[in-house]
Order: C-alpha cells, then sequence, then structure tokens
C-alpha cells in the first residue's frame, strides 16, 4: 500500500510541476504574489544612484491590474506601468527598464500595493533598502 501511495503522490507531483508556466491562472498567481510580498521590489545602489526594481512584479502581469507606489510615504501617488501580459509566455520580463533611479539615499522606504486581476487589492507593502 505505501508503495501505491507513494508512487500516486510522485505522479501528482510531476503532473503538477510539470504543467506550462502558461497553465497558471490569475487566480494562483495572486497566491503566489501574496506568499512572496517581500520580493515585489529590491532595491540597489548603483553609479551612484539608488535603483528600485520592479522585476518580481514584472514576472506576474498576467495576473495583476495595478501597481500603485509611493516613496517615503504611503500616499500610493504613482503608478507602475507594467508591460502588457503575454498569455503564451506569461512569466517573460520583456520590458527595456524595469526600475525606478532616484539620487542615491533618497528613497527611505518605498510602499506597493497591488491591484490584483480580479479587483481586489493588496495590503500596502513597504520595503527598505
Amino acid at each position: 500500500m505505501r508503495k501505491i501511495t507513494t508512487l500516486m503522490v510522485s505522479v501528482l507531483l510531476l503532473a503538477v510541476f510539470s504543467l506550462p508556466v502558461s497553465a497558471i491562472a490569475p487566480k494562483q498567481m495572486k497566491q503566489i504574489l501574496n506568499i512572496t510580498q517581500n520580493n515585489w521590489v529590491s532595491f540597489r545602489d548603483f553609479n551612484g544612484k539608488q535603483l528600485i526594481y520592479f522585476t518580481h512584479l514584472e514576472s506576474y502581469t498576467c495576473g495583476i491590474k495595478e501597481v500603485h507606489y509611493s516613496i517615503n510615504s504611503d500616499d500610493l501617488d504613482k503608478v507602475w506601468e507594467l508591460q502588457p501580459c503575454d498569455p503564451k509566455n506569461p512569466m517573460a520580463v520583456t520590458k527595456d527598464i524595469i526600475y525606478l533611479t532616484v539620487p542615491l539615499g533618497t528613497a527611505k522606504f518605498i510602499a506597493v500595493q497591488v491591484t490584483f486581476a480580479d479587483d481586489t487589492r493588496s495590503e500596502i507593502v513597504r520595503k527598505n533598502p
């Protein structure tokens, strides 16, 4: 019985993890994004400037309707323009510039809120450099 159960679990895991990325529905993207909030944006000091990357969010554009953000406040007064969703390759990041550039040391934190494809909103996520 144990061998049959192990075999069934192995087949199920193989089936789930062999799905093409395009099979990830917006609902599952929302779940993944909620779990990975700490990765939504990242900071980098480079060449005398501070860069704020939106790479993670660009990878999930098919599950996102809008991204609002603000630097050093929770006003969410700016909109990050996402690349269009490509259903044939939904996780590909094809946008040329996937970061903000501000003077070095300017951003003490960034506040981000995502409006998902189902029109619900995330909590406001604050990220420090």
